[in-house]
């Protein structure tokens, strides 16, 4: 029997035998340094870009978009390039090491603005960062969450992985919530001050340094049970060609790929804006912004086990169209309630009834992640079912290409919301007793709760059309193996 034979089978016996906690722990680190990212990208940099800057908003919006444009142009050809990539480390860890340090030192510079720029000058440094930080965090993440759909086989080892790798990406976003509103920029006009910014990003970037190091000894510790590149698959931007157009063809890809862009528009959306609404139409203090920010992340630890005991009993699908619902009826109320309905809450008795809501939104962003995420890893190996190839690599990157669409798009809207309805910039160098009018308030409240809340409901909408279930999964998986093993012997 030849060797590829036996290598085959011996990697397929590794991706059906169980994962470490160990493992899947520090493989799941990797996913921190990309919540830390997350984190300072959703909460602070629009308001730091604008209120702290003084950049107008569409300005700002559209130094996103243009990098995230860019960024997802490039992401399909990394992800093709770490599916095909031949080396003695493997297929993914040389992108990884790559990436890093170039995407952590990016963002140190992003929120490092000279405040000797202005105009054009500020708007090239911001967009150049940007795009410098997203092309390079794509060579990292892209590979590494790749890895997570070929490790194993199994269809609950599946979700469990991308538990710890969502979990560890909350604990990211929760990092950098903590390192912002709870040490830098603490205090009352902490977020307005300039200079707070600056050890904030360092100390986020050192730590996206040394767990995105962890991540990349776990998938080298990995390497016996991952998929090797197919042989002979000739020029690369041939091929490259090809499996696009492959790619269009899978209907079940095309509709997680839908799905991804219409949630993450409102996502996008929604976070730019919540440091807006919170400061200045809940007019809550730093402490409280702190803990609702904090209570999306903590979420998650009630969101994980929720998912690993529903998966035993329905289906991925059918799991994430009900939590993305509920992410939608939970972000239109608060906003809603406050403005039409028969109270006006007040600051303190907002803060609790925010945060047990963000704690909701959270769980539901996790259960839904958990399912759809895992869905992708399965809808890969159905892809490779039907043309003959694997490429997690460009399955990822092509969510990620959704996602980072919308999210430029989102943050586009947030931006050009805020200038819609006349919100003051450079917030820091007006004082902290600027007034603003209750009109401009009001119109915030709805740019930031009901217009994203819509479009979280319209995503699930195209799940119904997914129909790769648990048991049409498993025959996949054996019919795969049964390939390979005949292809390897029909070799020798």
């Amino acid at each position: 029997m030849r060797q590829s034979v036996i290598d085959e089978k011996n990697a397929a016996a590794l991706r059906s035998a169980p994962l470490t906690r160990r493992f899947k722990a520090a493989y799941g680190s990797g996913a921190l340094a990309d919540g830390i990212v997350a984190a300072g990208f959703g909460f602070f940099l629009l308001f730091y870009l604008t209120a702290v800057c003084g950049m107008s908003g569409t300005m700002a919006g559209t130094a996103k978009l243009i990098a995230l444009l860019v960024d997802a142009v490039a992401d399909p050809a990394i992800g093709l390039a770490s599916d095909r990539l031949r080396s003695r480390f493997g297929r993914r860890i040389p992108f990884m090491v790559f990436g890093l340090l170039p995407f952590a030192a990016a963002f140190g510079l992003l929120f490092s603005m000279p405040e000797s720029l202005s105009g054009l000058p500020q708007f090239v440094y911001a967009t150049v960062c940007l795009i410098v930080l997203r092309v390079s965090l794509s060579c990292f993440v892209l590979p590494y969450t790749a890895v997570g759909a070929e490790v194993t086989d199994d269809y609950r080892e599946r979700a469990s992985i991308v538990s710890y790798r969502l979990s560890f990406q909350n604990a990211g976003i929760l990092i950098g919530v903590v390192l912002g509103l709870g040490v830098f920029m603490s205090g009352t006009d902490g977020l307005l001050d300039r200079a707070n910014y600056v050890p904030f990003a360092w100390s986020c970037a050192a730590a996206m340094f040394l767990a995105g190091m962890i991540a990349i000894r776990a998938v080298s510790s990995a390497q016996p049970r991952l998929h090797g590149p197919e042989k002979g698959e000739g020029n690369f931007l041939t091929g490259f060609g090809r499996e696009m157009i492959e790619l269009a063809r899978n209907r079940s890809f095309l509709i997680l790929f839908a799905t991804v862009l219409t949630y993450f528009l409102a996502y996008s959306a929604h976070v730019s804006l919540a440091l807006h609404a919170s400061r200045y139409f809940w007019k809550l203090d730093s402490t409280a912004i702190q803990m609702i920010l904090l209570s999306t992340t903590l979420g998650p630890l009630l969101g994980a086990p929720i998912s690993a005991f529903a998966l035993r009993y329905i289906e991925k699908r059918t799991l994430s169209i009900a939590a993305f619902l509920a992410i939608a009826l939970f972000l239109i109320w608060p906003p809603l309630l406050q403005l039409y309905g028969p109270v006006t809450l007040t600051p303190a008795a907002a803060a609790p009834i925010l945060f047990v809501n963000g704690l909701l939104v959270g769980t539901a962003i996790m259960v839904g992640g958990i399912g759809f995420q895992s869905m992708l890893a399965d809808t890969a190996d159905e892809h490779e079912w039907l043309f003959g190839v694997r490429r997690e690599g460009l399955f990822f990157s092509g969510l990620t290409l959704a996602y980072k669409a919308a999210s430029g798009l989102g943050g586009l809207i947030a931006g050009l919301a805020l200038d819609a309805i006349h919100f003051p910039t450079d917030l820091g160098a007006r004082g902290p007793g600027l007034v603003i009018p209750q009109e401009v308030l009001d119109k915030l409240a709805l740019i930031s709760g009901p217009l994203p809340a819509a479009f979280a409901a319209l995503s699930p909408l195209f799940l119904i059309g997914y129909h790769l279930t648990q048991t049409r999964h498993a025959r996949i998986i054996a019919d795969l193996d049964q390939r390979k093993i005949d292809k390897a012997a029909a070799a020798d």
